[in-house]
């Protein structure tokens, strides 16, 4: 039993950083809180305890929790501090060494870290507590876009990135569990949801895959809107997800995010990618063929060590030669306890950077392209918070910010279809409701 009257003392702030699966973790983390007592607070007010939920993908994450932390030491000077997730797995010693940092836990130990700060770390046994994953247990209303966690984990061992460390084998949760989840963040209000892990294609239940487990949060009454998050190529189920993106009356929005990392087979290969660039590129151009109007995005990564110039110009000319509608682009950082972290002629600070500038350049001309492309169609979309007394920002179906002016009140969360008109901007767009 917990101990239910020290927490009503405390105000409790969690920060997250990273990814999406810390996102939703976090969700569960305050949940869990507030169930137990604490009176949860934003992380920007005095409160007694922080929880912080890290990152460790780059070494610029490692340094971003760690000011986090000074700086919320800094105005709670009195206060404990929980740091949780993939820095606390990695790199434990280091953490401990923080301002006001009491409680370590990576992310084997996460779901139990308000039981812990109840409990104080010393007096509770947690060698057996493993892997375990953390639900939604709240009823507080919540009202805008979430992140669902289907799964955790990735065997992929890519050789800039140390999440395998951090969050360990594919594992996936529960189908069940996940309908439940899902179930209650509708019930608190939100309408629309985006299925997320560490690696979601290698998702797979007893009571069936992503295919599945789509059909089934289809049902939900309330439930406006699923997208998926970051999927790796090659994906077995793409003919079926592109089938019910297709169908008009399927909740499952046209928007894919694929991861590329590169377009060169030469980098791929160099990155222990389990991909080739045409299998990337053959996904987006089935997509396109199935639904033109598809969203699509991705990632890359400039300057991974031995990376050439020709090679960043072939990724370049692919990219620019795809049906993408935008990309995330990053600037490779070397990371320590990675296998890239080894490997030679890694190309100089400027040139990483020079590259990732210019293709982020093209990425603006691909992106203003696709979205111009939309500008007369009528297309559904979802208000999202009201910007003016009468101007909502909301997104298309296929994931375009978009202005609507409407002056009538209370309209967050409602779905409406419109004709769109170019935005302020190059990668926006504009509409007006008659309501």
């Amino acid at each position: 039993m917990r101990p239910f009257f020290v927490a009503m003392q405390k105000r409790l702030a969690v920060y997250t950083l990273g990814c999406r699966v810390n996102a939703f973790e976090s969700a569960c983390i305050e949940d869990d809180a507030r169930l137990a007592g604490f009176e949860v607070v934003d992380w920007s007010q005095e409160a007694d305890i922080g929880i912080v939920n890290s990152c460790a993908l780059t070494t610029l994450a490692e340094a971003k929790t760690r000011q986090i932390v000074r700086m919320f030491a800094r105005k709670n000077p009195q206060s404990k501090i929980a740091v949780v997730g993939c820095y606390a797995h990695t790199s434990p010693e280091d953490v401990k060494k923080l301002e006001n940092v009491e409680w370590v836990l990576g992310n084997d130990k996460k779901a139990s870290v308000v039981d812990v700060i109840l409990s104080d770390v010393e007096s509770v046994n947690l060698g057996d507590v493993v892997n375990t994953d953390l639900s939604l247990v709240g009823s507080s209303p919540l009202s805008d876009r979430m992140n669902l966690k289907i799964q955790d984990g990735c065997d992929n061992f890519c050789s800039y990135c140390i999440i395998p460390r951090a969050r360990g084998l594919p594992r996936s949760l529960n189908f069940d569990k996940i309908v439940d989840d899902a179930k209650n963040l509708v019930s608190r209000g939100v309408r629309e949801l985006v299925l997320t892990g560490i690696n979601i294609a290698k998702f797979s239940t007893d009571k069936g895959g992503m295919v599945e487990l789509i059909d089934t949060l289809n049902e939900i009454p309330e439930l406006y809107r699923i997208r998926l998050g970051s999927i790796e190529p090659p994906f077995a189920q793409l003919d079926a997800v592109l089938e019910r993106i297709k169908d008009s009356s399927h909740k499952l929005m046209p928007h894919l995010h694929i991861s590329a990392q590169s377009l060169s087979d030469v980098v791929l290969e160099r990155m222990r990618r389990k991909h080739s660039a045409k299998d990337f590129l053959k996904m987006v151009e089935k997509c396109v063929e199935v639904y033109p109007d598809i969203s699509i995005g991705g990632d890359i990564i400039c300057g991974h060590p031995a990376e050439t110039q020709i090679e960043f110009e072939i990724t370049k000319k692919a990219l620019i030669n795809s049906g993408v509608a935008y990309m995330h682009v990053f600037t490779f950082s070397p990371r320590p306890k990675t296998l890239a972290w080894n490997m030679k002629d890694t190309p100089p600070a400027n040139v990483r950077k020079s590259r990732a500038d210019e293709l982020r350049e093209a990425v603006k001309e691909i992106r203003a392209k696709f979205v111009s492309s939309q500008v007369g169609k009528i297309r559904s979309v979802l208000f999202e918070h009201q910007l003016t007394s009468d101007t909502y920002f909301s997104h298309t179906d296929n994931y375009i910010p978009t202005v609507i002016k409407c002056s009538k009140a209370n309209m967050k969360n409602t779905l409406l279809n419109v004709a769109l008109e170019m935005g302020n901007s190059a990668d926006s767009l504009s509409a007006e409701s008659k309501l």
